[in-house]
């Protein structure tokens, strides 16, 4: 009974939430004033800094951030930091080791209505609740991806290679109903959403 309840739980979070997406950032020496270093992104979305040098950290300028958060040191090079925004502002952030002059950059975080908007979501499920074919559109041709479809645990279900297109239709009519996640990756972006198997 208590997993029954878990499930519904877990699937009525699902259902309320709008797709997130992970946005993933190169950190190394001399990136202030590429460009690269800058985002825009909703509530809700997670940057993930990774070390292309060593020895660097992540951390809010003081008076210049409407949110507090520091990666700490990291050393090696490889090593990553994570953060989910969830206040509406500018962030200014830089390298405590090396200073803003070479490693600094803005994230600013819009508000997230809920409402889609096609030229920022990835893809777009149609058809769904769905008995038999998944049918998914993506806003951009994508040239490099991968489509994973997972339950509820965590497990993932299938995984489909997407090269040099704008849609996908998935055979899910061997899947047992319930709800699943749908996550794609492309290029320096992972965004989810779920869909019902009837």
């Amino acid at each position: 009974m208590k997993s029954k309840l878990l499930i519904i739980a877990l699937a009525l979070g699902l259902l309320s939430t709008n797709a997130q997406t992970t946005h993933n950032l190169n950190w190394e020496r001399n990136v202030t004033g590429t460009g690269t270093a800058d985002l825009t992104i909703e509530t809700g979305d997670t940057v993930i800094w990774t070390w292309l040098d060593a020895n660097h950290t992540v951390e809010n300028v003081a008076g210049s951030s409407v949110e507090t958060f520091t990666s700490g040191f990291l050393g090696p090079v490889g090593s990553t930091y994570s953060y989910t925004f969830t206040v509406v502002g500018d962030n200014d952030y830089f390298c405590g080791v090396h200073g803003a002059g070479s490693m600094s950059g803005k994230i600013t975080v819009e508000n997230n209505l809920g409402v889609e908007d096609e030229t920022r979501n990835a893809f777009r499920i149609h058809t769904n609740p769905v008995n038999e074919v998944l049918d998914i559109t993506f806003s951009k041709n994508l040239t490099n991806g991968e489509l994973v479809i997972i339950d509820l645990l965590g497990k993932i279900i299938m995984t489909n290679k997407l090269t040099d297109t704008n849609s996908a239709s998935i055979d899910v009519s061997l899947l047992n109903s319930g709800l699943y996640i749908v996550q794609v990756n492309s290029e320096d972006k992972t965004q989810v959403k779920r869909f019902i198997k009837q």
